[in-house]
């Protein structure tokens, strides 16, 4: 079971306000929420230069902090086929660095086509990054089972990233059953707030009838065992073995607080398996990406 300090902060939120289905609302002082997150316990930052300006506020924090956390960051913008990509690949990462005041413990591709994380030029940029300690493991952050399959059986990555949630274990199941030394960071963990918010679902999601469904199973599941769906999707995910690292993205001290703390319940073992049996299949609506506009 993970403990609270294996809990990362997901940042896209500090740059971008408006990121997923969210209300807007923007901190007035992000830095002392990252000093804060840090006193709290957070040991794990995530990030990206996609979300705004999270690795200068990022960077700003450490340099008023002594907490010195593990960063994972991410690259974007790559061109298959290019044998101008690791050069691209590193002047990605030494800007992240010089921005966030800090070495990049993770270097996930931000890019999840199979066309980037198979290409033999990212392949080649991968090992010049570690080659030159610029970067201590890489990553992919998927989307499709193929991507998925790949990461899991080319070798080249250390840690992916995939969506896992109460509602969904699907992507969990292929990797946990698979023999590979992969670690594994869970992402999406409350499906972009939609599992708190009916109408969310309504608006943005095409095939939402069985969604509203099995989300008014899980709040009697909730009420059954005294336990509010933020404590039941955090605790749920810690409880499983092969999840190194659960992404929480949260502007929200109170919300952090929680979802550390929620690390920590143990649940009961009927309560798992009622679980497992609503996530074990894939779901059409469990894909942000398919979702409608």
């Amino acid at each position: 079971m993970l403990i609270g300090n294996q809990l990362a902060l997901g940042t896209a939120k500090l740059g971008m306000p408006a990121y997923g289905y969210s209300d807007g609302y923007a901190l007035v002082d992000p830095v002392s929420f990252i000093l804060r997150s840090l006193v709290r316990g957070v040991r794990f930052i995530d990030t990206s230069p996609r979300y705004g300006n999270s690795e200068e506020l990022i960077g700003k924090a450490l340099s008023l902090s002594k907490k010195k956390p593990s960063i994972s960051t991410k690259i974007d913008n790559l061109v298959s086929k290019s044998s101008s990509t690791p050069n691209a690949m590193i002047k990605s990462i030494n800007e992240s660095i010089s921005k966030l005041n800090a070495p990049i413990d993770i270097c996930y591709l931000h890019q999840n086509d199979i066309e980037i994380i198979s290409d033999r030029h990212v392949h080649e940029g991968i090992k010049v990054l570690k080659d030159s300690n610029l970067v201590k493991e890489v990553g992919t952050s998927v989307y499709s089972q193929e991507e998925l399959i790949y990461s899991l059986d080319c070798g080249v990555y250390d840690w992916i990233q995939i969506p896992v949630n109460i509602l969904d274990t699907s992507f969990y199941r292929i990797a946990s059953n698979h023999v590979s030394a992969i670690k594994i960071a869970a992402r999406s963990v409350f499906l972009q707030g939609v599992i708190f918010n009916d109408e969310r679902a309504r608006m943005n999601i095409k095939d939402h009838s069985e969604l509203l469904v099995t989300l008014d199973h899980l709040r009697g599941l909730c009420s059954d065992f005294g336990l509010t769906m933020q404590q039941l999707s955090v605790a749920y995910l810690s409880s499983l073995e092969r999840i190194n690292q659960i992404i929480v993205g949260t502007i929200s001290d109170d919300k952090l607080s929680e979802n550390m703390a929620s690390t920590k319940i143990q649940l009961n073992e009927l309560l798992i398996a009622s679980i497992e049996e609503i996530s074990s299949g894939s779901k059409s609506w469990s894909n942000p990406r398919s979702w409608q506009s």
